[in-house]
């Protein structure tokens, strides 16, 4: 079965949408809609608030689409998308239409301080459990990461 994944890109030169095109369906997904991305096996799962999509596919072949985007990879095989994170409690990941993800103890640690970061580069936030001397500390650590395009 001949499948082929084509990444569209707007006027800007930005890649706005994936193509996939399979031998029983095809469809366009817009990057921007994306919550979650999970590799199972061979298969990738694409799902947007509106709809899931599975079709064959690395995601390596991803990777270059999503880089410079709000997508973070807390373990192999998985993407989550910030931009739609509602929050992150205990082990879930809750996002906007309600999805969740569960992640192990490491991999939510890692990824709740990586969501934190993306938080801080939109001000106006609260740190409301954290003292001042660390609350400066922690907005310094973003504000030299966000100087140096992190």
């Amino acid at each position: 079965m001949n499948r082929q994944f084509y990444p569209v890109q707007a006027m800007d030169g930005e890649t706005e949408y994936i193509s996939v095109i399979s031998g029983s369906a095809c469809g366009r997904i817009r990057i921007n809609d994306i919550e979650v991305i999970e590799q199972e096996g061979r298969k990738m799962h694409i799902i947007t608030a509106e709809r899931d999509y599975s079709f064959y596919q690395r995601a390596t072949d991803l990777i270059p689409v999503l880089a410079g985007r709000a997508f973070y990879r807390p373990v192999k095989g998985l993407f989550i998308n910030f931009d739609h994170v509602k929050d992150i409690s205990g082990v879930n990941i809750t996002f906007q239409s309600g999805q969740v993800v569960t992640l192990g103890r490491n991999s939510i640690s890692r990824t709740r301080t990586a969501y934190k970061r993306y938080l801080m580069k939109y001000p106006p936030y609260s740190l409301w459990d954290r003292g001042e001397a660390e609350a400066d500390s922690l907005a310094v650590s973003v504000a030299e990461d966000y100087g140096k395009g992190a």
